[in-house]
């Protein structure tokens, strides 16, 4: 009996040391293979090319986080409290095609600022969407920032998220002298950060008549945290954006700040796995510059169950901010009760004060 126990005790100890093995390899090659950008980096505009100068001082900017067009009415989703991890390929497809045709029937905005973009994701059946808007925009320019970029993940357990590579898309009437990729505090240190994602800006400069630049950047900042890691990436923010200001150019910040804007009544959360209940300071970066908000319109939704106007969380964490030489003239979130994407487009419209 004593013989048979300590078999049984050896084949148990070498079972665990071989997923032990196992496991450290695997945090090895990925390790490897994981992503490392540059504090800042150069981005191609990979669309049209348009020659046609900025010669007025009134101009139209649309936001959107569109959920890799994964996320639409029928989600719930693991991270958010459900247990959804992808939808089927038709349903996918029906949220692309519906994201798609907002766009082209608001072709006439003079940028688009797209959020959680995917280019080769098991989410979307790898399918690549900046393509397909390059090709369903094709007057404009179109410029990609990679946030996500992990060769497999590994939750949930039993049917693994998978490989996700994925980012912050930009896409304008005209064209650009300078795109930057510049990097934030990543979501997650060694090991969670192998799966998480790596934050960043897309900032861009168009040049104006008058000499200065107009800078638009488009942003996606960290969700699921404490505030700690968002506190970080506002601090790179501000001086970023104070930094472009004091050169006399005109800034526009716009995404999915996962946070509340200033003057927000900040709503009781029913839902599980909430959104870190803060809000940004209405002096950020300092006095003087507007906040670009729709305050009475749902941006997002929790993914904790499939959409229900009736029970879902709905808040507001997806919007503008400018500099104090630009005069906000509207701002409009757009409701489409959430039927392609947990997030909602918003539209602003702003004019650059003594251009002309």
């Amino acid at each position: 009996m004593r013989k048979k126990i300590i078999q049984l005790l050896k084949a148990t100890l070498a079972f665990l040391a071989t997923i032990i093995l196992f496991f450290l390899i695997f945090l090895i090659v990925l390790t490897c293979l994981d992503y490392k950008p540059e504090p800042i980096e150069n981005v191609e505009n990979f669309g049209n090319n348009p020659t046609v100068s900025i010669v007025k001082d009134e101009f139209s900017i649309l936001t959107w986080n569109i959920g890799y067009a994964g996320l639409g009415e029928e989600s719930d989703f693991f991270f958010d409290g459900g247990v959804g991890v992808r939808q089927s390929e038709e349903i996918t497809q029906k949220n692309e095609d519906g994201i798609s045709n907002f766009l082209v029937e608001n072709d006439s905005i003079d940028f688009f600022i797209l959020q959680e973009v995917d280019k080769d994701s098991r989410r979307t059946y790898y399918k690549d969407q900046t393509q397909v808007f390059k090709e369903k925009l094709p007057n404009k320019t179109a410029l990609f920032a990679v946030n996500y970029d992990s060769p497999f993940v590994p939750q949930p357990i039993g049917n693994p998220y998978g490989k996700c590579y994925a980012g912050i898309m930009s896409m304008s009437n005209y064209s650009s002298t300078l795109n930057q990729r510049i990097a934030l505090t990543p979501d997650a240190s060694w090991p969670i950060g192998l799966f998480m994602l790596d934050r960043c800006l897309l900032e861009s400069s168009y040049p104006l008549p008058n000499g200065k630049e107009l800078v638009v950047i488009n942003m996606h900042l960290s969700a699921y945290d404490d505030g700690t890691v968002k506190k970080e990436q506002m601090e790179k923010l501000k001086s970023i954006i104070l930094e472009q200001y004091a050169k006399g150019n005109y800034v526009i910040v716009g995404g999915d700040w996962n946070q509340y804007p200033p003057g927000y009544t900040i709503p009781v959360m029913k839902q599980k796995d909430a959104i870190a209940q803060i809000a940004v300071d209405k002096d950020f970066p300092e006095a003087g510059w507007n906040w670009g908000v729709d305050l009475l319109t749902p941006t997002n939704r929790k993914l904790e169950t499939p959409f229900d106007p009736e029970k879902t969380d709905q808040i507001v964490i997806d919007f503008f901010l400018t500099s104090p030489n630009v005069e906000i003239t509207s701002v409009k979130g757009i409701d489409l009760n959430f039927k392609y994407s947990d997030h909602q487009p918003v539209i602003m419209k702003f004019k650059l004060k003594d251009l002309l």
